[in-house]
Order: C-alpha cells, then structure tokens, then sequence
C-alpha cells in the first residue's frame, strides 16, 4: 500500500474509539488496541468520514491505514478499476452440465481452464466447455475438489488465480471490482460474497436466502482464525501464486479443503480479505434433507481439521467466573453470582488501570464478555451439545426448581440469538419455521462433529476452553 496504490479506507462501524482515539475496541480478532499517537488522528478523521471512508494522503496516514486495516479496525473499499490482470479462471467439474455452462457463459472474456475431475459424460464437458472457447484438461481419475484445483494450479502460470466452482455465476464486474485489493502486497486471497440465486420460492430456498452455508455475511473482513470471520469458502476464491501454501490444497481432505488452505495461507502470515460488496451467484441444489445432509457432511471435516490446525475448531471459549455467575443464579445464590462477577470486574479493572485505559471501559468490557459466552454457549448448545441442548429446550417449558432455571437460560442462550437474526435478515418465513430450521440444520453439523469424533476416538473438537483470568502485574494491551 502506497500513497499513489492507496485505496479508500472505510472504518469498521462495529468499532468505537476511547480517549481522544488513544484506545480502540473492535478489530479481529475482537479487543483493546492502544493506538500509537501517529495513528490517531487519521483514526479520527476515518470516523469522522463514515461510510464514505477515506483515502490517505502521505505516507503517514498509509502506515496508519496498513496498521488500522491489519488489526480489522478499519477496511479497504472495494474499487471499480478495469486492468488486463495477470489472471487465469480455474473451474473445477464433475458433470453438473447445464450448471457448467452458465458458469462458463458469465466468465466469457477471461482466460478460464475447466477442470475435468473424471466425469461420467467427459464428451457433454468438452462440448460445453468447447463451445464458450474455455481450455480443458481431464483428470485420469477423480480425486475431488481439492485434487481438481491443484490440477489448475499445475496447469496454469498466471500470477493470480480465480477458483470458480462448476455451479456458480458471476458478474461482469467481479474481478474489476476485486483485483484491486490486491495493490497491498500482504494480500494473498480475496473472495467476494457468495448468495443463493433463487428460481424457485419454497420454504428450502427463502431458508436458504439468509441462512446459506456459502454467505459470510454484510461486513467487510480481515480472515483470522478465532476472529469475527475464521474461513471462507473456495467457492469463489482468487489467489496470489506466490501466497499458495506448500502443496496447495490437501487432496486428502474431500471437505474442508478450503478451509485448511485459507488457514494455512493465514498462518504463513498472508492477509486473506472478504469483500461482501462484491456478489456473486450459485446454484441451489436438493430439499431441505438434502441442505441437512451437506451441513452434516460439513461437520464431518471437524476432526481432520483439528489435526492440521490444532485448537482452531475448539467448540466454546468461556469464562469460568461467567459460568460460576450463571451457576449462582441457577441456584438462586446472589452471593456467588456477584463474587465471581466482581472477581472478573477487578481482574479486569486492574488490567485497563496498568494501561492507563478509561475506567467507562470496565463495564463495557464486562458487559461485552458475558455477551459473547452467552452467544458461545447457545452456540455449541445447537451444534456440538445439540443433545443437551434439545433437552434443555424440552425441559424449559415444564420444568421446576434448579433444573427448570438451567433449562430457561440455556434455551434462551439457544434461541433469543436466533430470533436476533431472524429480525435482523428479514427473511420470508415466520420466526416459528425459522428457528425450528436453524436448529435442525446446527444439529445436523453438530452431528457430523459427533459421528467423526466418535469414529476417530477422539474429544478434542468436542472440549470447550475454560479460563479463569487473573490478575497479573504484566497484563498488557495489544498496540497498534
């Protein structure tokens, strides 16, 4: 990022500034940041600029802007600018005919190689693929998605390039839109939004149209493992050549592939960015059973992953004085609710007092933590603990005493977010429908998670992080 390559910077509105912008609370992963005093006042203009954002104009306001970016606080805005891009389309295929050839026809003016992963109608591939003037190549056997682009990346040469799966579409703009990120040179993947095109309105597809596996939502973000976006799918991907992990994608995984290479590229230290405003389109396929069957799938790829990235899929990171907290209020004991609430307040006072932070930040941050475990435990509570969680749900209606107040809060951990979404998305299906299909679909990938774990012997996706802060004489900020 230089001062002529700068792009405007748009401030991530789910963060705040403190003290005359001397500390800011947002970023991903999600914490305190002591900004340093050169990148104080461009944070405070980037503010004050909203949506419109903001482009640096010296070389200071760049290095506040790489640093604003780096820490998630703040975002580059997706640019229009037409460029002949160093750039080849890879689409992996296994027949899905018809779908490969609207894929084809929106990629029309881009060097595109199709990918034969051994199909059962190779001749109707090769027309199709002849017929929109795409280069082919077949694979002698078929050995799944991650096999099929590290095909394309051995066939190809480009500096940059474009994953596009078989049954996607996109616009005439995408890469115009997207190829300009990459003027950062610690950019090494970017990938757009990817929505449901819907042809058919049912039940299934309006679910689909808020509630997609694919769609990482409305907010622009830096990818971080642990952080507010932890993966994003391959889908639709474009990649710098040099940012490709060693190997490129693991062909032993048929799931979670993408996962693992975004996590790896991560780890090498390349930055890996999600531009929602950039949209493009895939193909909904099967019923409801069949939506439930692919989040099972999904959760199949827990164990694998695990093992090449260990902790990154821990279930629940909480606080153990939350949990005493909530354990107080199950047993109607005031006193003990308070003492571990007041144990994790001074922890945390203390900590924002050696860092000279404003003491307003204390009951922001308290209130902050208990959000996230209750949405931590109503999370895992539908996927990884959907047994315990359904019986909750079950018992909370009926129940008396300890075990019904347990029931309530863990329902209400389950549902009240889910009601959240519900009216946050807008989608057209009563609240009662949505909720019963985001539980049905949570379990389903939870059950994928119980089945590997099972058959892998293992607990270690299944065991959640608890930890019981204390106060140290060398707890520090994170600065920026």
């Amino acid at each position: 990022m230089t001062v002529e390559h700068s792009p405007v910077v748009v401030w991530d509105q789910r963060a705040r500034l403190w003290s005359n912008a001397t500390y800011a609370t947002g970023g991903s992963p999600w914490g305190l940041i002591r900004l340093k005093p050169a990148m104080q006042a461009f944070a405070k203009e980037l503010v004050a600029a909203g949506v419109q954002g903001l482009r640096p104009s010296g070389e200071n306001d760049v290095r506040a802007a790489r640093a604003l970016v780096h820490r998630g606080l703040a975002h580059p805005r997706a640019q229009y600018r037409q460029h002949g891009w160093d750039l080849t389309v890879v689409v992996p295929a296994h027949d899905r005919v018809v779908e490969l050839g609207d894929c084809l026809r929106s990629l029309h003016g881009t060097h595109v190689l199709v990918v034969d992963d051994c199909s059962d109608d190779a001749p109707s591939v090769a027309k199709v693929v002849g017929e929109h003037g795409a280069k082919l190549t077949v694979r002698n056997s078929n050995g799944g998605p991650a096999a099929a682009r590290n095909t394309g990346i051995q066939f190809t040469s480009s500096e940059f390039i474009a994953f596009v799966d078989s049954d996607c579409t996109v616009a005439s703009t995408w890469l115009d839109s997207l190829m300009p990120l990459f003027d950062d040179p610690h950019v090494g993947a970017v990938a757009p939004r990817i929505r449901p095109r819907i042809e058919d309105e049912n039940l299934t597809t309006k679910f689909e149209a808020v509630a997609s596996a694919l769609d990482m939502g409305d907010h622009a973000e830096v990818v971080r493992i642990g952080g507010q976006l932890a993966y994003l799918p391959a889908a639709v991907l474009i990649v710098r050549r040099s940012a490709i992990p060693a190997g490129g994608f693991d062909e032993d995984l048929r799931l979670g592939e993408d996962v693992d290479f975004i996590w790896q590229m991560v780890e090498d230290g390349w930055q890996v960015r999600y531009e929602p405003q950039v949209i493009v389109e895939h193909e909904l396929r099967g019923d409801f059973l069949e939506l439930l069957k692919r989040r099972f799938d999904y959760g199949t790829s827990a164990v694998d992953l695990d093992i090449r990235h260990p902790g990154a899929l821990t279930p629940a990171r909480l606080s153990g004085w939350n949990l005493i907290a909530a354990a107080g209020l199950v047993m109607l004991q005031p006193g003990i609710t308070l003492s571990a609430l007041g144990t994790a307040t001074h922890v945390l006072q203390d900590k924002l007092h050696r860092e000279h932070a404003p003491v307003v930040l204390t009951p922001f941050f308290v209130a902050k933590t208990l959000q996230a475990d209750v949405h931590a435990v109503g999370h895992v509570l539908r996927r990884e603990y959907w047994p315990l969680g359904w019986v909750m749900l079950a018992a909370a209606p009926r129940a008396k005493g300890v075990t019904g107040r347990a029931a309530k809060l863990a329902a209400a951990a389950m549902v009240l977010p889910l009601l959240r979404e519900w009216h946050m998305t807008k989608p057209q299906i009563d609240p009662v429908r949505f909720v019963g299909m985001r539980l049905l679909a949570d379990a389903a990938y939870g059950s994928g998670v119980l089945v590997q774990s099972a058959q892998r012997r293992t607990l270690r996706v299944l065991s959640p992080q608890v930890r019981f802060p204390l106060p140290s004489k060398r707890g520090k900020t994170s600065e920026s």
